[in-house]
């Protein structure tokens, strides 16, 4: 008899605080990360584009909470078959969305099926 294999459902959320908390399993505060929208490059309203990208994921400790987070999601969506990870900042404008993207980039690449949802930001190309 085959055994099937149990369909995982992941969702990564970027989110604003200032906006109050989604609906979601685990929770992560991504504001330890420095702000783009406080720089002389970017405001607020500021879509985000590759230089962004750059600015937030060069930096160290979000190099670091990358390699930290990804096993961590393969780990804790393997437990439940629909997995809600938000990841929250000031606004949900900037950093979250960043990493979000990029999470969901290191995990396809992974084999997982990612669905990613950017509650406080604009459409991201």
């Amino acid at each position: 008899m085959k055994k099937e294999s149990k369909q995982v459902n992941i969702t990564l959320m970027s989110f604003g605080f200032k906006y109050n908390f989604p609906n979601a399993n685990y929770f992560f505060d991504v504001g330890f990360i420095k702000n783009p929208a406080r720089e002389e490059k970017w405001n607020f309203f500021s879509d985000v584009n590759g230089k962004m990208r750059h600015f937030v994921l060069q930096q160290p400790n979000a190099k670091k909470f990358i390699e930290c987070v990804v096993p961590m999601i393969k780990f804790l969506s393997g437990l439940d078959n629909n997995s809600i990870f938000a990841f929250g900042c000031s606004a949900g404008r900037h950093r979250s969305p960043v990493l979000v993207e990029e999470l969901a980039r290191q995990l396809r690449e992974g084999g997982l099926e990612v669905k990613v949802a950017h509650r406080d930001c604009p459409p991201i190309d």
